[in-house]
């Protein structure tokens, strides 16, 4: 990956110290209809962290799950791709602006199709600097208008909260399906939260 060494050694310490960028799996129940009605044979999760959102996905799903993240050494190296489907949540806040359009043209090329997911709020966590841990900050156009420079035209999707700009390439083949899937995740996680899971 693309990006300033000193932030993704930064991330390296952190996750080898703690448990940190797991909060992915909260999106669970807005991706895996996306997903299911792509069926992808192979979904690359750019920037995984220690999340074990790529592992619940392809559980359910039924892919091959290619875990990448700079800051991890086990999946450190670069996929060879193009995957049918990269997957990148609450990553590209944590990259310098001057390097986003590398990093962003690497995932282009690294899969057909992509759901990108960008926190446009500022984060808890400092860099030893003070700055801000994410260091890039911008509203859901500007990230739409700077993906859309290399994945052509995309389209926004429902994320859990809105300070996230969520963004998929590709057309959804049944709308109707996917209704009646985000559906039953919203009731699947309801009802989770209702008797204490």
């Amino acid at each position: 990956m693309p990006g300033r060494t000193d932030l993704i050694e930064f991330y390296r310490a952190k996750h080898a110290g703690e448990a940190y960028g797991d909060t992915s799996v909260k999106y669970l129940r807005f991706l895996r209809p996306e997903i299911a009605l792509l069926k992808p044979a192979s979904v690359i999760d750019y920037g995984c962290g220690q999340s074990r959102l790529i592992d619940i996905l392809a559980r359910d799903i039924g892919f091959e799950a290619i875990r990448y993240d700079p800051a991890i050494p086990e999946f450190a190296r670069r996929p060879a791709g193009p995957a049918d489907l990269l997957i990148c949540i609450d990553v590209l806040e944590h990259v310098a602006e001057e390097d986003l359009d590398d990093v962003i043209a690497d995932m282009r090329a690294l899969c057909r199709e992509s759901i990108v997911v960008v926190d446009t709020r500022e984060a808890v966590q400092k860099l030893p600097d003070g700055r801000n841990a994410h260091v890039s900050l911008h509203p859901h156009g500007w990230w739409q208008a700077r993906l859309e420079r290399h994945f052509g035209p995309l389209t926004p999707i429902r994320c859990p909260r809105r300070s996230r700009a969520g963004f998929r390439t590709f057309a959804r083949p049944d709308p109707v399906g996917f209704a009646l899937r985000r559906l039953g995740e919203d009731v699947r996680h309801y009802l989770g939260r209702l008797i204490g899971r």
